[in-house]
């Protein structure tokens, strides 16, 4: 990584993410001098992929879709192969087996099932799809690029309060929406105007089928290889292992006070941590109440990942499929297939989300692996002794994220959402919670051109 000293810098960014990363190397471009601080001892920030677990797997970004225009390009200028998987998925679809409690419920036989809380048609909905489809058949509002125009304010409610407003019963929302939330910690606090955007991204990135020509795409080696790369074009200082614990403004530029005791001044300093990480961070001038609002209050998604190795295909032996939908702590289990050989499943890969999460996460890591294998076990008799976890990794507990993609809470679009990334001083922002036209890795890049522009319009 570079580390050789620029000397004083025109500018300090705070996190070398994708955006913290791409937001330097566009000052760069442009002929200013930057500095990097980065608390982990890596940089990708939320892009972490496990290197050393077969086929490495994602802890962080997982996949790029066609409408992520900048990191198909990122990859390209920096020199980072895109791997389609689009034929995998059209050869491999994601098939899961469904299990409340610890009863295995096959597909078909769920319209009729007396655990079945759904009517008429929905009846036909696995779980898991009930609360898309809830939200596509009674979209709102149609202005989905413009989800966060004070127009819409009156959309700014809960998931909860929305889907009650049209009839659900606390026993649908609670399996269709609660149960392996999708955003959120539970169907309280988060905004149907983020939700309904969200899903309008996916539409985007979605087509009606997958098949061997769509774009579901990986960097080779893993989608950190992207960050990375990006880190070796830098001419500046990157400097890991640097926790930022405070940030002073004033007329003659800025200074970043980070926990081994430096102080680092610049002209401008952009700041890429999540809002979660931020709030922890004194910053001196206070930003505007509404802005400092979304800096304490701007929540995060806990997820924590259990990757899961098999020590040999015992799904063989039951004929059924080794991903799992369940109502339980193992939450939604996906396979991972070897980029090679699309027959071989090199991991499994329990995604614990929202409350379940937090429950989870109690345990700590290693009572919190057995609890799962133990669970997989008890709900699949012929995985006994054949899973073994490789990887645990808690976003929610990781203390430079405090989670993964922003959920902005019923009412916070309408509080905030304009004025949260707007420059105070010589202090700007970055990062995905801060993008407002796409979401995810994608979104992180589109924040770091915005940021970008405003501190070379201010500077010069």
């Amino acid at each position: 990584m570079p580390n050789s000293s620029v000397g004083t810098p025109d500018v300090i960014v705070i996190g070398a993410g994708l955006s913290g990363l791409e937001t330097a190397l566009l000052l760069e471009e442009n002929g200013l001098r930057v500095r990097v601080l980065e608390a982990r001892e890596r940089v990708g920030g939320r892009v972490y992929s496990l290197s050393g677990l077969p086929g490495s797997p994602e802890a962080g970004g997982n996949t790029i879709a066609g409408a992520y225009g900048r990191m198909i390009a990122a990859g390209r200028k920096y020199g980072v192969e895109l791997v389609n998987r689009g034929p995998r998925f059209a050869a491999h679809p994601i098939r899961q087996e469904l299990y409340l409690g610890r009863e295995h419920i096959r597909a078909e036989d769920w319209p009729a099932h007396p655990r079945n809380p759904f009517e008429e048609a929905q009846r036909k909905l696995l779980p898991g799809a009930w609360g898309r489809s809830m939200l596509r058949q009674n979209m709102p509002f149609s202005d989905l690029e413009n989800w966060h125009d004070p127009r819409h304010a009156a959309h700014d409610v809960s998931v909860y309060g929305f889907l009650r407003a049209l009839g659900a019963t606390p026993a649908q929302i609670a399996l269709g929406y609660e149960t392996n939330v999708p955003y959120g910690t539970n169907a309280h606090d988060v905004s149907v105007l983020q939700l309904a955007f969200v899903d309008h991204w996916q539409a985007i990135n979605r087509r009606s089928r997958v098949t061997a020509d769509s774009l579901v795409g990986v960097f080779r080696g893993g989608n950190q290889r992207l960050p990375e790369a990006m880190a070796r074009r830098l001419r500046g200082d990157l400097l890991l292992g640097q926790r930022v614990q405070g940030i002073e403004t004033d007329g003659s530029g800025v200074a970043v006070h980070c926990a081994d005791g430096r102080r680092h001044r610049a002209r401008a300093v952009v700041c890429a941590l999540p809002f979660t990480v931020l709030r922890h961070v004194a910053i001196d001038p206070l930003p505007p109440p509404s802005q400092y609002k979304a800096i304490m209050t701007l929540g995060a998604k806990p997820i924590t990942q259990f990757h899961m190795v098999p020590k040999r295909p015992f799904w063989r032996d039951d004929g059924l499929s080794p991903a799992l939908w369940t109502d339980g702590v193992l939450g939604s289990v996906l396979a991972n297939r070897d980029a090679d050989d699309h027959d071989e499943v090199t991991t499994l890969t329990a995604w614990v989300g929202g409350a379940m999460a937090q429950y989870v996460d109690r345990f700590g890591a290693a009572e919190g692996g057995r609890m799962l294998v133990a669970e997989y076990e008890r709900l699949r008799p012929a995985a006994q002794g054949q899973l073994e976890v490789a990887a645990v990794h808690s976003w929610g507990q990781d203390p430079f994220a405090a989670g993964t993609w922003s959920i902005f809470q019923p009412g916070q679009v309408t509080a905030f959402a304009q004025s949260l990334a707007r420059p105070h001083g010589r202090l700007y922002f970055c990062g995905e919670h801060t993008a407002l036209g796409s979401r995810g890795m994608e979104a992180a890049l589109e924040s770091a051109e915005r940021a970008a522009l405003e501190v070379l319009g201010d500077l010069g």
